[in-house]
């Protein structure tokens, strides 16, 4: 039998156990009568189908559609009218919201020069089946410039020397997209996005020498603080003469100095940077 002391504990339980029952209804009342807040939407012009690059977007692209009215930007079209006739200088996708910086009024412009920055220019260059890296660039793609060219007052001594240094692709030839990204295309020209002082410098480099492009992995930005520069230096002289051996002599050609040092009757000459 249950004594006195155990159905007291009983009935302290189950008061306790309705208590906590009328507590967490009250509870639940409450939370249930605060005010959710509604969202509120606004209308923008979205793409109803993907746009390609350089496409002048037409009444059938685009169609109306809400979007939380938090996240709708300035720049963002509210009206068909806004869009209709302008041009998409990247890619859009379905059901992207279009913006002044996806689409723009071409003005009756070159819409080619509408995509890139205003701070940059088209700049192209001839190449061939080697300096073009053997037909696999494209646009897009980023590369290296390299430049060679003689020293001046020693023939035999080329410099090479990186001038450029991630530069977009932004035509081959006169071809600024294409379907088949893995087929190799020898072409003769190439339009790189740069700098005006990197297109300079790019010219320059063509009226001293010559100039080879290096494609980059797409994921490799880094850009070398100190661009190489690679001597290949003149082959050693031979100075047959009692007075030359074990002298060292400095040369002057121009602007130029060079040092040589002569071991026995074998002196080689080695460049001495200004």
């Amino acid at each position: 039998m249950l004594n006195s002391r155990t159905l007291m504990l009983f009935f302290m339980a189950l008061i306790l156990a309705v208590v906590a029952v009328l507590i967490a209804q009250q509870w639940v009342k409450s939370v249930g009568n605060v005010d959710i807040p509604q969202v509120q939407y606004s209308k923008v012009i979205v793409a109803s189908m993907d746009i390609p690059q350089w496409k002048k977007v037409g009444d059938a692209d685009v169609t109306e559609k809400n979007w939380p009215k938090d996240t709708v930007s300035k720049d963002m079209f509210t009206e068909k009218s806004q869009v209709i006739g302008k041009v998409a200088i990247n890619n859009v996708f379905t059901n992207e919201p279009l913006n002044s910086r996806r689409v723009v009024d071409p003005k009756g412009g070159n819409i080619f020069s509408l995509g890139f920055p205003e701070n940059k220019r088209a700049f192209t260059v001839r190449v061939n089946d080697v300096s073009g890296v053997g037909g696999f660039l494209l646009p897009d793609n980023h590369i290296d410039v390299l430049a060679s060219r003689k020293r001046s007052g020693i023939s035999e001594e080329v410099l090479t020397e990186t001038i450029a240094q991630d530069i977009k692709v932004l035509a081959v030839d006169q071809e600024s997209s294409t379907n088949d990204k893995n087929k190799p295309i020898v072409v003769r020209s190439v339009t790189l996005e740069m700098t005006p002082q990197q297109a300079e410098d790019v010219f320059n480099a063509q009226q001293q020498g010559s100039i080879q492009l290096s494609l980059r992995n797409p994921t490799d930005r880094a850009l070398l603080k100190k661009p190489e520069m690679i001597a290949h230096a003149a082959p050693p002289l031979a100075l047959k003469t009692n007075v030359a051996r074990g002298k060292t002599f400095t040369v002057i050609r121009g602007m130029n100095r060079s040092k040589v040092q002569c071991k026995g009757y074998i002196c080689s000459e080695q460049h001495v940077q200004p």
